[in-house]
């Protein structure tokens, strides 16, 4: 092995309890956004673990900066180029159903349990410290290594047009997020969250719903909805009797002084994957599909009818042959006041322009008297295996891990490796699928993850960086 390999891989192994504790601490604080306040544009809590991160780097040697709380940078180096790092610190909400406390942090057979552990805290840091690796080494390099740290990925990637794009940071010769799988992402889908919505008229039924409601985030598949049922007290006695004969354990209900409250519960999961969760408001749309409502015609039947994930539902279906399918997840659910609103997260195929798209689904929306609206678009990225970063990227993973077997891939989550050229995404999950899994209950990163993947960002910087 080369000897500058050598040292690096040394420095991680002796530097390991050193590495933990310092993810373990940044995993404990629960950096979901919040409110904007002052210097922290996407709330106290986010606030919290961009300074504990700027901080931790400054110790370990760097030379940082806080750009306006939307992000920061840790830095070595000279040379009038830089190679780039971009991971994020914020995360998405915890949900329901944990075995461990997801702000714990807590070690069980090898394995850290927290929110953001492989999404994307444990990658980052991993990273982070691969770049000290680097530094340690004393190796000759002719570009400098920056590691970003953004603070705004899961809503939005607000972050990262403030730092690139409006005050004009100077971008990286190469880049890589630690944000998806080995042994890299070449191409990710379009990504856009559309919003359905339309006027419901007054009504006098006996048995009506007062509101409806579900999910936190469009990229996350809903795990909680709930609706309140309200009408006559006959009607509402007839109500509970079906609900009692229900089928469907995972509904449930209670009396108010309004009137019934019923609650449906799913499972969560990642947006770009939205068959791997359950959607709490599909559930809660199925069950009052039982009743004889009058928003059964004007919305819940679409409900039901569009939650398909291929999209065939809204209309949509499509698929390419770089990287396959269109998928759709039904995010979020808001009914009051006489409208309702049905948030969708589409990621389409890389060729499919969203032109395309909006042109296929708009006349059968319309048709049915929704209006759209489309919100957090992101284009598709598409970088082809024979271009850098993409061939040293790959020849260090196969290199360092000896996996000839496992191929570039592509996928519909989306990373910073759109917020600039010649960048993509690498790691840290590996093929074996054990970490994670990312915006579900438990999420995890075995300890060796992070210093194998240390290991490999280490490498690959080197080389990028020589």
């Amino acid at each position: 092995m080369d000897p500058t390999l050598q040292k690096l891989h040394r420095w991680i192994d002796d530097h390991q309890n050193e590495i933990i504790e310092a993810l373990q601490g940044v995993l404990r604080i629960p950096s979901v956004e919040g409110p904007p306040e002052p210097g922290a544009p996407y709330g106290r809590a986010v606030r919290e673990a961009l300074d504990y991160t700027l901080e931790l780097s400054r110790k370990l040697g760097f030379r940082v900066r806080d750009i306006d709380g939307h992000a920061g940078d840790a830095e070595f180096g000279e040379g009038s180029e830089y190679i780039g790092v971009l991971g994020h610190l914020d995360v998405v909400p915890e949900g329901e159903g944990w075995h461990y406390p997801p702000y714990g942090a807590e070690i069980h057979d090898g394995y850290i349990y927290a929110r953001g552990a492989s999404d994307d805290k444990g990658p980052t840091y991993a990273a982070l410290f691969a770049a000290k690796a680097l530094m340690e080494s004393g190796s000759p390099l002719r570009r400098r290594v920056r590691i970003i740290f953004g603070c705004n990925e899961e809503s939005g990637f607000g972050c990262m047009h403030h730092y690139f794009d409006v005050t004009n940071q100077e971008r990286p010769l190469y880049g890589f997020t630690p944000d998806a799988s080995f042994p890299l992402i070449y191409a990710e889908k379009g990504i856009v969250n559309l919003t359905l919505s339309k006027p419901l008229p007054s009504n006098n039924a006996d048995l009506y719903i007062a509101y409806a409601q579900g999910g936190r985030r469009p990229n996350m598949v809903p795990d909680h909805a709930s609706a309140l049922l309200a009408g006559s007290a006959k009607a509402l006695r007839e109500a509970e009797t079906l609900l009692n004969r229900y089928w469907d354990r995972n509904i449930t209900f209670n009396h108010t002084d309004e009137g019934i409250k019923i609650e449906a519960i799913g499972k969560s999961a990642h947006g770009s994957h939205p068959t791997a969760g359950d959607n709490a408001i599909v559930r809660l749309a199925r069950v009052l599909c039982e009743f004889e409502l009058p928003e059964r015609s004007l919305w819940l039947d679409w409900v039901v009818h569009a939650s398909d994930t291929a999209g065939s539902g809204l209309g949509i279906a499509h698929r390419d042959d770089v990287s396959g399918p269109l998928t759709s997840n039904l995010g979020v659910l808001e009914y009051k006041g006489g409208r309702v609103f049905l948030t969708y997260n589409i990621r389409y195929p890389v060729t499919w322009p969203l032109d395309s798209l909006l042109d296929q689904g708009r006349p059968f929306w319309e048709k049915e008297g929704w209006s759209y609206e489309v919100t957090q678009g992101h284009a598709p990225l598409y970088v082809p295996l024979d271009q850098e970063p993409v061939a040293t990227l790959l020849r260090v993973y196969r290199e360092e891990t000896g996996d000839m077997k496992s191929q570039p891939g592509t996928m519909g989550g989306g990373t910073y490796a759109r917020a600039t050229p010649r960048t993509v995404a690498y790691g840290a999950a590996f093929p074996d699928g054990k970490d994670g899994p990312a915006h579900e209950p438990d999420e995890r990163i075995a300890i060796q993850s992070v210093l194998k993947a240390a290991k490999i960002y280490a490498h690959a910087l080197y080389e990028l960086a020589k």
